[in-house]
C-alpha cells in the first residue's frame, strides 16, 4: 500500500490523467484546505497540463505508517517537498507536510477514496486558533472578570495582555487608559483586536508572535494579564522580570487535573514561585470559565511587585 499511495501521488504530479481515472474511486474528495471532488482533480490536471510549476519536483517520504483490511487500508507519511518549476528563483516552493490517504477495495480493486495533506509546522496551530477566532464560539468575549477587578484598582500604566486573542481584555484595559502590547500566534485574532480597538476609538501594540518566544524585556510593564495564556506558563519567570515595581500579575486559567501534559501550576504553586511579592489572590473556585466548557475548576492568582 505504500508503494501504490506514492505512485498515484506521482501519477498526479505528471499529470498522467489515465492512470488518475482508473485509481481514483467514484466518490473520491481530495481536501487540502478545500475539497475537491474527482471530476474536479481531473479537471485541474488538464488545466495545468504542460505547466512546469504544477507537480512536485522532489518528495523524500518518511514516518509511513499503514492500517490495512480487508476492504480498505489508510496510508500515513510525511514527505519533505518541492514544488516543480520555478528556477529562475531557485527552484520551487518547499514544503513539509503530511499525507493521508484511504483506499477502498469495494469495487474489486483498489481505489482511492480520500486524500488529504497538512503542513507539519507549528503554523497549524495557528491555523487552529485563527478558525477559533474567525468562527467566534466557544469562548467569552467579555473582559475576564478578575482582570476587570484589579486593573481597576491600578494606576493606569504599561500592560501585556499574553495571549490575547480577539482582544477582548487588551481593548478594555486600552479603554481605561492603559499603554497595551497584546502577544499572540492568531493574526486573524490579532487583527480582529485591531479593528476591535479601532472602533473604540483606542489604540493597541498587537504583536503576531509566539507567546514562548516573544522577548518580554525587563521592569517594562505596570501589568501582566496571563488569561488562559496556557502556552506562556513556561515564560513566567521571564514575565515577573518584566514587571516593573508595584506592577501587578494577573492569573486565571483552569486549575489542574492531573491529566497527562497538564502543566498548570499545582496549588500553592504560583504562591511559592511568587515568594517576596505581595500576594492578593490565591484561589481555586468552581465557577464559569471563559473558554471551552460552561463549569469548571479555575485557579485565580494575583500579584504586586515589592
Amino acid at each position: 500500500m505504500i508503494s501504490r499511495s506514492h505512485a498515484i501521488l506521482e501519477a498526479i504530479d505528471r499529470g498522467d490523467r489515465a492512470v488518475v481515472e482508473a485509481t481514483l474511486a467514484p466518490d473520491f474528495v481530495r481536501f487540502e484546505g478545500a475539497a475537491a471532488t474527482r471530476a474536479q482533480v481531473i479537471a485541474h490536471l488538464d488545466r495545468d497540463k504542460g505547466d512546469p510549476a504544477s507537480g512536485i519536483a522532489e518528495r523524500t517520504w518518511s514516518d509511513e505508517h499503514v492500517i490495512a483490511h480487508p476492504t480498505d487500508a489508510i496510508f500515513v507519511g510525511r514527505a519533505s517537498e518541492r514544488q516543480a518549476g520555478n528556477d529562475v528563483h531557485g527552484g520551487g516552493y518547499r514544503f513539509d507536510g503530511w499525507y493521508t490517504l484511504v483506499w477502498t477495495h469495494a469495487t474489486g480493486q483498489w481505489q482511492l477514496g480520500f486524500s488529504s495533506w497538512k503542513i507539519a509546522s507549528k503554523g497549524s496551530e495557528a491555523a487552529t486558533w485563527n478558525q477559533t477566532y474567525d468562527h467566534a464560539t466557544g469562548f467569552e468575549h467579555a473582559p475576564n472578570k478578575l482582570l476587570v477587578t484589579y486593573a481597576g484598582k491600578h494606576p493606569a500604566g504599561t500592560a501585556v495582555d499574553v495571549t490575547m486573542g480577539q482582544g477582548r481584555n487588551a481593548i478594555y484595559l486600552a479603554t481605561k487608559g492603559w499603554k497595551v502590547t497584546g502577544v499572540d500566534i492568531s493574526d486573524e485574532g490579532v487583527r480582529q483586536a485591531r479593528e476591535g480597538a479601532a472602533a473604540q476609538h483606542v489604540s493597541i501594540d498587537g504583536v503576531v508572535a509566539d507567546v514562548t518566544k516573544y522577548d518580554y524585556g525587563s521592569e517594562r510593564f505596570d501589568l501582566v494579564a496571563m488569561i488562559y495564556a496556557y502556552p506562556a506558563i513556561s515564560k513566567i519567570p521571564e514575565l515577573q522580570r518584566a514587571t516593573r515595581r508595584g506592577g501587578l500579575f494577573v492569573y486565571e486559567f483552569f486549575a489542574p487535573d492531573g491529566s497527562p501534559g497538564d502543566e498548570a501550576p499545582a496549588p500553592g504553586g504560583l504562591a511559592k514561585q511568587f515568594a517576596g511579592w505581595e500576594i492578593l489572590v490565591d484561589e481555586i473556585v468552581d465557577d464559569v470559565p471563559d473558554w471551552r466548557t460552561a463549569r469548571a475548576k479555575l485557579q485565580r492568582f494575583v500579584a504586586r511587585k515589592k
